[in-house]
């Protein structure tokens, strides 16, 4: 039940039935609200004008669903709130879209362990706002619709800004529970940190969009929530420079939770000077460290035109920042991992064979996003 469905002339003839078949034997076996028509954007995946999709509530309905699909030779895409289902290899032919998203319960918190359980269908923000009443948070802050459920972001091992002190979700991700085709359950990991014995299958489904079996429930291990955090912007005529400076930051002892480079661009809603190379540094702890840190990364850029953005044009910046990685303006959306190292490098080749082209990245990492307008 692949998201990467083979070319036509490779795959398997696909079983003819209608959308009205479908949608009948789903309410039928399930009742009526777990299955409906989407038109237009919901949940579209190529250029179909519409599509089944349906909403499991529960980890039974799930196995009954996908045993149902493989009984009648269905063809099956894996979803969460839909907000990621037009990346990667899209699949050519398929019949229905199985959502998780009503499946978005709480299974299991436990604060003083910094480890909670959740269905695939629950959503990161919503999550991390009532884990915000415990000082807690699941570190992640994917680029996307604030709407993607944490069992979208594993699937897509989505990560944004924050990866540079935080890491990935598969940093985070200590146990996992998942369906097959044929409606059989693998369960990996556990509910707690120490997490040694047997293959670490957790890692080989994060990223695997849906290809090896649909994310049905997660265990996660959390962070203490930073109680202050700033944003440092450097500016400068060119990306080598600041290419070199992210260098020597990442070198030092400043350790900002997130280190982005931004190409110039001529019509940027981002509250900063977009019309020249930036890097912005986001900070995340207690008040008197970050102090320590702006200070140090100031004496290591002091050649450097910069500022302090206030907090609200903080708020603002990261907010615009990942809602405009995802813009329906872009034609599209390319992304490069090289050594931080070579970013520079890279960011030229970029320039001078698509002009048209903006460019982020992630500069502690190297991993470079292209994107342009069409």
């Amino acid at each position: 039940m692949p998201i990467a469905t083979p070319l036509p002339s490779e795959a398997e003839p696909l079983h003819r039935v209608s959308v009205d078949q479908i949608l009948y034997r789903l309410r039928e076996m399930f009742g009526e609200d777990r299955a409906r028509l989407a038109t237009g954007d919901n949940f579209k995946v190529v250029d179909e004008t519409e599509r089944v999709v349906a909403f499991p509530h529960n980890l039974q309905e799930l196995t009954e669903i996908l045993k149902l699909a493989e009984s009648e030779r269905w063809r099956v895409i894996p979803a969460g709130a839909g907000t990621w289902l037009t990346i990667g290899n899209r699949p050519v032919q398929f019949q229905l879209v199985v959502s998780t998203a009503k499946m978005n319960q709480v299974l299991e918190y436990e604060p003083a362990d910094l480890t909670a359980t959740v269905q695939a269908g629950c959503s990161l923000v919503e999550f991390n706002e009532q884990a915000a009443k415990h000082r807690q948070f699941i570190p992640l802050d994917p680029f996307g619709d604030a709407s993607s459920t944490l069992g979208g972001i594993i699937a897509s091992a989505s990560s944004g800004p924050l990866r540079c002190a935080y890491g990935t979700p598969r940093d985070w991700l200590i146990g996992i529970r998942v369906v097959h085709p044929n409606g059989g359950t693998t369960k990996a990991g556990g509910k707690v940190v120490k997490n040694v014995a047997g293959y670490d299958l957790c890692k080989l489904y994060t990223g695997s969009f849906g290809s090896l079996a649909v994310i049905a429930e997660m265990s996660f291990k959390l962070r203490a929530l930073p109680p202050a955090e700033k944003t440092l912007v450097f500016y400068a005529a060119d990306s080598e420079s600041l290419c070199w400076l992210a260098l020597r930051i990442s070198d030092s002892d400043v350790q900002p939770a997130a280190m982005e480079l931004i190409t110039p661009v001529a019509d940027s809603s981002l509250p900063i000077d977009s019309r020249r190379f930036a890097l912005a540094l986001r900070f995340l702890n207690e008040a008197e460290t970050i102090e320590f840190q702006l200070n140090e990364a100031s004496l290591i850029g002091h050649d450097f035109d910069k500022t302090v953005l206030s907090d609200a044009d903080a708020e603002a910046f990261w907010t615009v920042y990942h809602e405009t990685e995802t813009d329906d303006r872009w034609a599209f959306s390319l992304r490069l991992s090289v050594l931080p190292a070579e970013l520079n490098d890279v960011l030229k080749d970029v320039t001078m064979l698509l002009p048209q082209t903006s460019c982020r990245a992630h500069a502690a990492n190297g991993v470079l996003r292209v994107v342009a307008k069409e």
